[in-house]
């Protein structure tokens, strides 16, 4: 120990001992200090100047007039008159030509086209066959990556900044036009149109309602679905032979609903399915009657047991076909169904029914022959015989309605389903006109799960959203046409004018999210400060191991007594482990004090900086002073690796699998979660966790440096004579 510690003072004293020296060590220690800060402070606050960002906006609309408006409407100007006061971009007004000129040549970062007949879309929604108005939209995604990324404050946000934007102006536009409208509501041209707009809703309102009513149908379709096979699993379970695996096939008919098709037409397949699995039940239960009776002699407990539970499941199967009875019941009663739907159902109701007595009678014979056994009747050959005969029944009357219901009724149900379907679409297709009236869909139409519970849910959660936009839809119309059946315009006038700004606003963004952070950091600059600090480090060790020697001169060593090829490692590397010091302590300290960089824990800030620029500087030294100059290649290598695989910038989880596989291996993965940890709080002592991961990395260096250094030497002296050898190559 005193051959290292006297190596290491003497290393202290050389290295300065001149000015030459002093400056190199200097800049060695400043070096990765101005990498961070100039880095930070660039991303300090980098959504603060979006609007800087041009944006162009082409208006080509020709307007609109009818005889029913004798005044010419541009709502096109109306928009762009709005967005001359909207600071969020820099808007730019210009033709469409120059536009698209404009941003493919990078001079815009986007541009919006208004079309012609924009004003003419916008009217047709009083119309019975209305169509939605749309604008074209451009963007340079070739102009910068991060462009899409920094504006808007997120990945893609600055298309639905945009969206948002104009959708508030566009709703505000066209509801202000409603309200001037409605100056014109005294002529009965104007009247009649309002009538045959509320005619529109009003149908619509209705239909969704109806939507609605199908969907418990079919969620309760589904339901005795599930009921329907639980009891035919739990009667084939009771029986013997290869039959116990008739009722597995069920039980992946919901895996890869995604949307609401594919739940009603996934609850569908499943009533067939148990269907099937149902009538397996009865053949499989007509199979194993023999065996039952024939052990009533020896075991007539068991065999009495037995025969209950067969009734019991039988009695389960009678009442899920009463479900299915009373399901197809409501859906009948669906007056506007087509008459062929209703017919097939009619028919397969009347099958239904007779099963439901065949199940009551056999399970009223199960129970009584239980009775008997118990009983000590000896002869049950009838009862054997007439069970054998009802389960055939039952098993030949459930394939027939299987066989009514595959062929029948269920490619209309599908069709059904596709026309339900439609509805929800149309429904989201005028949610931009209609959210804040009716909500949004979509949260209950795309979670179907993998199992008929799930599919269930789904089915009466759209439902109930369904019949809320019909009821909403309803009290509407009901108000507007007790408005115009009054015959008191102005009682219109309210109905459609009623401050049209704010519901824009609701119309344009119907949801407001109320942000909580956890472990919440005050600026872009600061979440960024581990990345653009732990590497500035790395680059300080490369640097390091690149200038100062790894090796301690003949002079040296013979000063020293010629000491052991471990006290040399270690003993010179000790000036490497104080200018590491120096380097984070004047690179962490600086984003501390000058630039203000947050840190909950700041002697933990500063810990984490300190114990990554020990371990990045003995691994640096290890690499070059065991492997020469292809130590210092296999630097730079794991700093290319690090710059994207050490979960500094994008998250792991969207990068290639190859790379969050390296991660765990690269100290700066490491050092980074320290930081950041150190930065936005501790959870978990997970700060601790990633200081001693990092730590884990002296081991081997150790192993490397002490033991396979002695070895390694001779071959750099191989490899640097061969280099020399070239009279090209500098070893």
């Amino acid at each position: 120990m005193k051959t290292i510690w006297k190596l290491f003072v003497g290393d202290i004293r050389r290295i300065t001992s001149n000015v030459v020296s002093i400056i190199i060590v200097i800049g060695l220690v400043v070096i990765p200090g101005i990498f961070t800060w100039f880095n930070v402070a660039a991303s300090w606050d980098p959504f603060a100047n979006t609007g800087n960002l041009k944006f162009a906006v082409a208006n080509e609309d020709d307007g609109y007039r009818s005889d029913l408006i004798p005044v010419k409407i541009n709502i096109g100007d109306q928009v762009v008159n709005t967005l001359r006061s909207n600071d969020q971009l820099d808007w730019t007004f210009t033709t469409k030509k120059e536009a698209i000129n404009g941003t493919k040549s990078g001079e815009y970062y986007a541009a919006v086209v208004i079309p012609k007949n924009f004003s003419t879309r916008m009217m047709t929604f009083f119309a019975s066959d209305g169509d939605h108005a749309e604008i074209a939209y451009y963007n340079n995604e070739k102009k910068n990556a991060l462009a899409p990324k920094i504006t808007g404050q997120g990945a893609d946000t600055v298309s639905a900044q945009v969206n948002e934007t104009f959708s508030e102006t566009l709703t505000s536009t066209a509801l202000s036009v409603a309200s001037q409208l409605a100056n014109q509501l005294d002529k009965p041209a104007a009247q009649e149109q309002l009538t045959q707009f509320n005619g529109n809703i009003s149908d619509f309102a209705e239909t969704l309602t109806d939507a609605s009513g199908t969907l418990r149908t079919f969620s309760t379709l589904t339901q005795s679905a599930r009921h329907l096979l639980e009891s035919s699993d739990g009667l084939i379970a009771n029986v013997s032979g290869n039959a116990k695996s008739a009722g597995t096939t069920l039980k992946q008919a919901g895996s890869g609903v995604e949307d609401l098709t594919g739940a009603l037409k996934t609850g569908t397949t499943a009533l067939g399915t148990a269907l099937t699995d149902s009538a397996n039940s009865f053949t499989a239960m007509e199979a194993d009657v023999d065996s039952l009776f024939g052990n009533a002699g020896t075991q007539a407990g068991n065999t009495a047991n037995a025969l209950r539970n067969q009734a019991t499941n039988i009695s389960k199967q009678a009442q899920s076909y009463q479900q299915i009875y009373d399901s197809l019941d409501a859906l009948s009663a669906n007056e506007k169904l087509p008459e062929a739907v209703r017919n097939a159902i009619d028919h397969l109701k009347t099958n239904v029914g007779t099963t439901i007595t065949q199940l009551n009678d056999l399970a009223s014979a199960l129970n009584g022959s239980a009775d008997n056994i118990d009983a000590k009747v000896s002869d049950t050959t009838a009862e054997r015989a007439e069970i054998k005969k009802l389960a055939q029944q039952a098993a030949t009357s459930v394939s027939g309605i299987k066989t009514d219901y595959e062929s029948q009724l269920k490619p209309q149900l599908d069709d059904i389903a596709t026309s339900i379907t439609s509805t929800t679409t149309a429904l989201n297709a005028t949610a931009a006109d209609l959210k804040g009236a009716l909500g949004n869909l979509n949260g209950t139409t795309k979670t179907a799960d993998k199992n008929l519970t799930a599919i269930s849910s789904v089915l009466d959660s759209t439902a109930d959203s369904l019949a809320g936009a019909g009821k909403k839809l309803g009290a509407f119309t009901g108000t507007l046409t007790d408005a115009l059946n009054s015959g008191d315009m102005s009682a219109v006038k309210d109905v459609l004018s009623d401050n049209t700004d704010s519901l824009a606003a609701a119309l344009a963004a119907p949801v407001k999210v109320k942000r909580n952070a956890v472990f919440p950091v005050k600026n872009f600059g600061s979440q960024m400060a581990p990345f653009y600090t732990i590497l500035p480090l790395w680059v300080g060790s490369l640097l390091m191991a690149v200038t100062l020697k790894t090796t301690v001169s003949r002079k040296v060593r013979k000063e020293l007594g010629d000491p052991k090829p471990h006290q040399l490692f270690l003993g010179h590397y000790g000036v490497f482990g104080v200018i590491g010091l120096l380097q984070s302590t004047f690179s962490l300290g600086g984003s501390l004090l000058f630039l203000h960089v947050q840190a909950v824990h700041p002697l933990l800030f500063m810990l984490s900086g300190w114990v990554s620029s020990l371990v990045f500087s003995f691994f640096t030294y290890t690499l070059v002073a065991s492997f020469g100059n292809v130590g210092k290649a296999i630097g730079v290598l794991f700093l290319v690796m690090q710059i994207s695989g050490a979960n500094g910038a994008y998250p792991l989880a969207v990068l290639p699998k190859i790379i969050s596989g390296i991660s765990p291996f690269l100290p700066a993965t490491h050092s980074i979660t320290a930081m950041r940890a150190a930065i936005g709080g501790i959870y978990s002592n997970d700060y601790w966790f990633a200081i001693g991961a990092l730590l884990l990395f002296i081991p081997p260096l150790l192993l490397i440096g002490l033991l396979l250094r002695i070895p390694l030497v001779k071959f750099n002296h191989w490899y640097v004579s061969k280099l020399e050898s070239t009279k090209v190559i500098a070893a």
